[in-house]
């Protein structure tokens, strides 16, 4: 016994210098999500390295806690880090298979024995006791055990069981159990019931294959399994896990959310985060970060950039499908769309795939399915194409776009109007005049098909949005509404014996006119011989005062808007004039609170949004 103390303490004094000093876990903190709110509250963009939101205790629900103890370390409560009973008999098994399959001529990987306090040194120190998939060498297994014994010396099983549940992984990116319970269920993890808590508890094993969302079946057995061990630790009783186990596995989240409602805005200020914070705050930190933007305001935005540019990319023609499934060795029966996945109602635009043109569709036009749905599109649905018949646009299997303009639920059926994905792109931006608050931006059609922003990365020519700028230079310099300006014919010499004769849209010209007619108007002529009389040099500086970053050239034509800006400059420079003279900078970011203000923060925001409220953007709350 003396020896083997002797040569126990030998090996734990000779590895306990180079692993991890626990008490750093004093002040846990682990990579969490870094959350972007809506000036109302509304979450509209998550960044994360690890998807995690770190809970109390109390924060995980009972039944979670039983089920994980249950599953993964039944004696969690009365070993001191390791269960000799499991290693014991973990060991004979081992034993025996590697002797059944060595001489079968196979080889097998040993079952382990882990606690959770194993699992926890493992998932928090991975570095430090060197863990490596398959790596059951023994001095890993030493490391191991000497983190296991200063973690349960130094802490509570009940801080043990919290740490272990905020930090393991629960499949798709997400770690703990508070965003796996979000992920998967929409809930919080201390309002779980029995069977989504043995579900939760059963991920742990293998998420990669064991997640509802990759096959339910083995999840449903999984979860069954971990009801049992339930069952037999005495937590709950045979007749609760019988008739739970029945009950089939339901889910409320996905595994990949669906698009943010303004994402070039949240790209924006995921930019102005990193540029100001840094990567590890802005991905590893937790910050809570609140923004100008206006969620409802930002929808009605999405909207008005969708119908416009439907409606402009339509007068160029409809263009044939360029997907038939017949052709991709699919049957019209048989295809799938993820859409199809999600309800839908009036006014949606979805996916359908072609079944017939002609019979037995509506005389000329088509019958379509959209997932379990059935749909006629009859001929005023595409009288935007100039087309007599469907068959003149598609045929069967393919895949096209419609909108809803009628949903009988009972018989299962709809009626449609056809629609395309437009080619054409486009960009909205809108600022508060008073505070410089962004509300709302619009990128291009789609950040999924570009991320370039044509908000605030795209260079135009200004055109005739300039012309309010030389004017008012010249309300600067004395002019007044009522000044006389002549628009007629003129010319300048431009170099190289060549001749700038600028010209009105109209080719017209109506001689002596006001200033406040030439502007309202926007007659060329006048703007460009006041741009002259002012001198290029006062104008382009009224420019900078106005907000734009570009050096244009002192040419005249800049009167007429040769020179380029950004869809945020313009605007911003506009909102000077509703705003008495007084531009303020364009804004998007209002506050960032770090890790311990953000959990207080969304904390109160669940509660809001679980009682069906929003605190009012101006209010004190």
């Amino acid at each position: 016994m003396a020896a083997g103390l002797g040569a126990l303490s030998g090996v734990l004094f000779a590895y306990a210098g180079d692993l991890p000093r626990i008490s750093a876990l004093d002040n846990y903190s682990p990579s969490t999500i870094t959350r972007v709110y809506a000036s109302g509250g509304e979450v509209i963009g998550e960044f994360a390295v690890q998807r995690r939101l770190v809970v109390g205790y109390d924060d995980l629900s009972p039944r979670l806690r039983e089920a994980i103890i249950s599953a993964e370390d039944a004696d969690f409560n009365s070993h001191v880090g390791f269960s000799l009973s499991r290693i014991v008999v973990t060991l004979t098994r081992d034993v025996i298979d590697g002797v059944r399959d060595r001489l079968a001529g196979r080889s097998s990987r040993p079952a382990g024995a882990s606690t959770l306090t194993q699992q926890l040194a493992r998932n928090l120190f991975p570095e430090a006791v060197g863990f490596r998939i398959g790596d059951v060498s023994l001095e890993r297994k030493i490391k191991e055990a000497v983190v296991t014994i200063q973690i349960e010396k130094r802490y509570t099983k009940r801080e043990i069981l919290t740490l272990y549940a905020n930090q393991v992984l629960f499949g798709h990116g997400t770690y703990g159990a508070e965003s796996a319970s979000r992920l998967y269920f929409a809930k919080s993890a201390r309002d779980l019931s029995l069977e989504e808590a043995a579900l939760l508890a059963g991920i742990v094993q293998s998420p990669a294959r064991q997640s509802p969302f990759v096959n339910v079946d083995a999840a449903t057995t999984r979860r069954n399994y971990v009801l049992q061990r339930m069952a037999d630790e005495g937590y709950i009783t045979q007749a609760v896990a019988d008739e739970t186990k029945k009950k089939p596995v339901v889910t409320r989240g996905q595994p990949t959310p669906l698009p943010g409602v303004a994402p070039y805005f949240v790209e924006e200020v995921r930019k102005h985060l990193e540029r100001q914070y840094g990567a590890k705050a802005l991905y590893e930190s937790g910050l809570s970060v609140t923004t100008t933007l206006d969620a409802k305001l930002q929808a009605a935005a999405n909207q008005a950039v969708e119908t416009g540019l439907r409606r402009l990319d339509k007068t160029r023609g409809f263009r044939r499908p360029v997907r038939n499934v017949l052709a991709e060795k699919q049957t019209v029966d048989g295809f799938k769309d993820d859409r199809w996945n999600r309800a839908v109602a009036v006014g949606d635009i979805v996916p359908a795939v072609v079944v017939a043109v002609g019979k037995p569709a509506p005389a000329g036009g088509a019958r379509l399915r959209v997932g379990r749905y059935h749909a006629d599109l009859a001929r005023d649905g595409f009288a935007w194409t100039r087309r007599a018949a469907a068959g003149e646009l598609f045929k069967p299997g393919d895949l096209i776009e419609v909108r809803i303009t009628k949903l009988d639920q009972p018989s299962l059926t709809l009626s449609v109007a056809l629609e395309q994905t437009p080619l054409v792109e486009g960009a909205l931006i809108a600022i508060e005049n008073r505070t410089g608050h962004i509300k709302a931006m619009v990128g291009g059609w789609s950040f999924a098909r570009s991320k370039f922003n044509r908000a605030v990365q795209a260079y135009r020519q200004l055109g005739s949005t300039f012309k309010p700028i030389v004017y008012t230079t010249a309300i600067d310099r004395g002019f007044t509404p009522t000044s006389i300006l002549v628009d007629g014919p003129v010319s300048y010499a431009a170099g190289s014996g060549e001749l700038y004769e600028p010209q009105n849209y109209d080719h017209k010209f109506e001689g002596a006119i006001t200033l406040r007619r030439a502007l309202e108007d926007s007659r060329n002529i006048p703007a460009v011989k006041m741009m002259e009389t002012l001198g290029p040099a006062s104008v382009l500086a009224s420019a900078k005062r106005f907000g734009f970053s570009q050096a244009f050239p002192p040419y005249l034509s800049i009167a007429l808007g040769a020179g380029d800006a950004t869809l945020l400059e313009v605007t911003s420079a506009y909102t000077v004039f509703p705003n008495k003279g007084v531009r303020m900078t364009p804004l998007e970011v209002l506050t960032v609170t770090d890790r311990a203000a953000a959990d207080a923060v969304l904390r109160e925001v669940m509660q809001m949004q679980e009682a069906g409220r929003y605190p009012d953007p101006g209010s004190p709350e």
